[in-house]
């Protein structure tokens, strides 16, 4: 979203120019709307940064406007502007609604910049928020390949939450893990391998499976997928990444695409985890899994 983009909204067609002159003044990229409906045609083009409005009776159609932006855009500041008293309820129930920020006209230019300005802040602030927690569950790179690959603590996470939820439904489901060689073996050529082969098992993986870094491997969690399950998408993985072009034209990542390791378990069958894996799945929130 832009930073400078501001949606102003009143049924008074000299205050929205007046409005819209101070704020172009500072930079701002401003659209003007009279009623609820233009107003509407503007939102479903785009997002903005800053909304302000008047609060445009019938006033349950204002509240619903608000509600209707944070749902679809929850970081865009709302300022809502009126000449009108507002009862308590009222003004509780707008904040409820997702309201930001309220001014009593008339006021001055230097009043609505300052609010515009703090609605900036605020608007950056939560988008930070949004990345960090976005980025605290997906691998760095994620954003790069775009694709869903969960870091390994949040990967660990998923997979005790899928064992859980298959000993509590009776459910099969499996695990693979694919050995990664040596960062000694290919040099500086080993993020572009290790990247390669994660776009792979993504996009040749189920939407529901959960990929993932675990420790010095990749982990691909298949829920609901008993033994022959597992081995089928073991042998189709392991001919894709045979046959991957970048791959098989170069014989340092030939050799290491032909020597990887896949290993395979199935639960309720075969669920011996590695050591690693266990220590991660056991005793967490003071429950004790006793993995065979």
């Amino acid at each position: 979203m832009p930073d400078n983009r501001i949606l102003l909204i009143d049924p008074f067609k000299n205050l929205l120019n007046a409005y819209r002159i101070i704020l172009e003044e500072e930079k701002y990229v401003v659209e003007t709307a009279l009623n609820l409906r233009d107003a509407y045609e503007f939102l479903n083009k785009g997002q903005y940064s800053v909304i302000i409005t008047e609060y445009i009776p019938p006033f349950e159609t204002t509240e619903y406007m608000v509600q209707w932006v944070k749902r679809n855009s929850p970081e865009t500041y709302i300022i809502m502007v009126s000449n009108a008293l507002i009862d308590g309820k009222t003004y509780e129930r707008l904040f409820a609604n997702g309201l930001d920020d309220f001014i009593l006209k008339p006021y001055s230019p230097d009043k609505i910049l300052v609010h515009v300005k703090k609605g900036l802040r605020q608007r950056d602030l939560i988008q930070k928020v949004q990345k960090l927690e976005k980025l605290s569950f997906l691998e760095p790179f994620a954003q790069e390949i775009q694709e869903i690959i969960f870091s390994s603590i949040f990967f660990k996470k998923c997979l005790r939450q899928e064992l859980k939820r298959a000993k509590r439904h009776n459910h099969p489901f499996s695990l693979l893990l694919i050995q990664l060689p040596a960062k000694e073996e290919i040099g500086d050529r080993f993020d572009s391998f290790y990247l390669q082969l994660v776009k792979i098992v993504r996009r040749y993986t189920r939407e529901e499976d959960m990929v993932g870094k675990s420790n010095g491997e990749i982990g691909i969690i298949l829920p609901e997928t008993d033994q022959i399950g597992s081995k089928v998408l073991v042998q189709r993985l392991l001919n894709l990444i045979k046959d991957y072009p970048s791959f098989k034209s170069d014989n340092t990542l030939k050799q290491c695409a032909q020597n990887l390791f896949f290993q395979s378990f199935t639960y309720p069958n075969e669920f011996a985890l590695p050591e690693s894996l266990k220590a991660v799945l056991e005793g967490i929130d003071g429950e004790s899994l006793h993995l065979s």
